[in-house]
């Protein structure tokens, strides 16, 4: 169910001019108007937005978004199914990083993100739809594996620890984006960075001692 809370408006940037009809390159105007639909989607949600403007934003006419997607709701599960793919492909490690450096990564990757605005919003204008839920379940689980496969690693623990340990760590980032947007006056962006990286690090220390039992 959509969230009628009011939002302010923001100014888009300038359209492309329109292509005729139906572009003869489908996977390019496939590729342009999801591009275009998590941009636009992200800073106004999918209720407020008009398919024209999606299509304007991506240089087409409106008939492009119904001829790839059919609907209105089309358009958005397409934008959630590559949201969720570039976000995931965007997370893949190196072999070389540690724990600390997954973490900064994927704190980094909520700045200045349209994928992440687009998450961020979807998810609250959204809340209960089964369909949008299980979309961020499957990222989180992702997000969630990837750490404890680098906790692992790192430390030794077995993986059901290394698993809870990062379930607290994806917990500690959602958790310091929600406090972030409520608080902005009496912490910086930075001091916020800096409670992950310590939290981070103890976490580590912690998964390298011994199991506590109980």
């Amino acid at each position: 169910m959509a969230n009628s809370a009011k939002l302010e408006p923001e100014t888009l940037e300038p359209a492309p001019r329109r292509v005729r009809g139906v572009s003869k390159n489908t996977a390019l105007a496939r590729r342009k108007l999801i591009e275009s639909a998590i941009h636009i989607f992200g800073k106004h949600g999918f209720a407020r937005t008009k398919t024209e403007e999606v299509a304007e934003h991506a240089g087409y006419g409106q008939a492009a978004v119904f001829f790839h997607f059919k609907t209105k709701a089309g358009l958005l599960q397409a934008c959630l199914d590559s949201a969720l793919e570039q976000a995931k492909a965007n997370l893949v490690p190196a072999t070389s990083s540690d724990t600390l450096d997954l973490v900064q990564r994927l704190d980094r990757a909520f700045d200045n993100s349209s994928i992440a605005n687009f998450f961020a919003r979807t998810l609250w204008e959204f809340d209960g739809d089964k369909a949008v839920r299980t979309v961020y379940a499957d990222f989180h689980e992702h997000v969630r594996q990837l750490i404890a496969a680098k906790l692992v690693a790192e430390t030794g623990a077995d993986e059901r620890r290394a698993y809870v340990a990062a379930a607290a760590l994806l917990s500690m980032m959602v958790g310091v984006r929600a406090e972030q947007r409520l608080e902005g006056k009496r912490l910086t962006r930075s001091e916020f960075r800096q409670m992950l990286h310590d939290f981070t690090r103890l976490t580590l220390g912690d998964l390298a001692g011994p199991a506590k039992s109980g």
